[in-house]
């Protein structure tokens, strides 16, 4: 679940395979939570060569850091932790100088589940919050250990976004909630995305693999982060997005989107 680190994900902007405006991705699109599937995702807290924890879950949110109230960075976000029970941290997250949002983790008594709750706020001022579990993997105390998501209440998705043609041969998305866009061909090139909390060197590019399906690829500073394709209905009401990170393709997870 990376928005419980990040929540900014912006693999809806890479829909639309068509360049005209009668083209069926053209609209409004609505997340669906019932039909999507959030879980799956893995990630491991370890000890690192510099005495620091790490966080790892395969992408450019790595980072490390320790529970002592100081703020540590990962990409463009600042992360504070605290540990005010045995069983529970917590940390504060910002973005460029600003509050995005709190996650608590809570530990259960036989140290086999992780229970997380995250608490923010999007760029446009709604809700972004989340319910999370995650099962112990590989044997460790504490945090220490690889991770599991065996439920997700959102997964830290785009709530809404809107697909349109500004000129010929050109596709322009917005993801209001994210206060995010990007415009530019469907040829498979690089461009950048724009938004309050988008980690500077963030690009996706998306290529048109069939007439209702795309694949699009997002990197930071110019690495592969994650990787997706999205298929579009048969009756065009809806769209699903299946997305993984590299090196992790056991660990797909699917949303999906209704035409409103």
């Amino acid at each position: 679940m990376k928005a419980l680190i990040l929540s900014c994900s912006l693999a809806a902007l890479a829909c639309g395979t068509a360049l005209a405006a009668e083209s069926p991705w053209v609209g409004t699109w609505k997340l669906d939570p019932a039909k999507s599937h959030f879980t799956g995702d893995t990630f491991t807290y370890s000890k690192a060569a510099n005495g620091l924890m790490r966080y790892s879950d395969g992408t450019a949110s790595d980072y490390d850091f320790a529970v002592d109230g100081k703020p540590y960075k990962s990409l463009n976000r600042t992360i504070i932790w605290s540990h005010p029970t045995p069983d529970t941290w917590d940390s504060q997250v910002s973005v460029n100088g600003k509050p995005l949002g709190t996650l608590q983790r809570v530990l259960s008594a036989d140290g086999k589940t992780l229970s997380m709750t995250y608490k923010g706020t999007r760029p446009d001022g709604s809700a972004d919050n989340d319910e999370a579990v995650y099962e112990r993997v590989t044997a460790g105390e504490g945090l220490l250990g690889t991770w599991r998501s065996v439920k997700s209440t959102s997964g830290g998705a785009p709530q809404t976004f809107v697909i349109s043609v500004p000129s010929t041969g050109v596709v322009h998305y917005d993801v209001p909630d994210m206060k995010a866009s990007a415009e530019g061909p469907t040829d498979g090139s690089d461009r950048p995305l724009d938004g309050p909390t988008v980690p500077p060197g963030m690009t996706i590019s998306f290529k048109a693999l069939k007439p209702n399906e795309t694949k699009y690829v997002m990197k930071v500073n110019g690495k592969v982060d994650s990787v997706g394709t999205q298929t579009i209905a048969a009756d065009g009401r809806s769209f699903s997005d299946v997305s993984w990170t590299p090196g992790k393709e056991n660990e797909k997870q699917t949303a999906v989107y209704v035409k409103q």
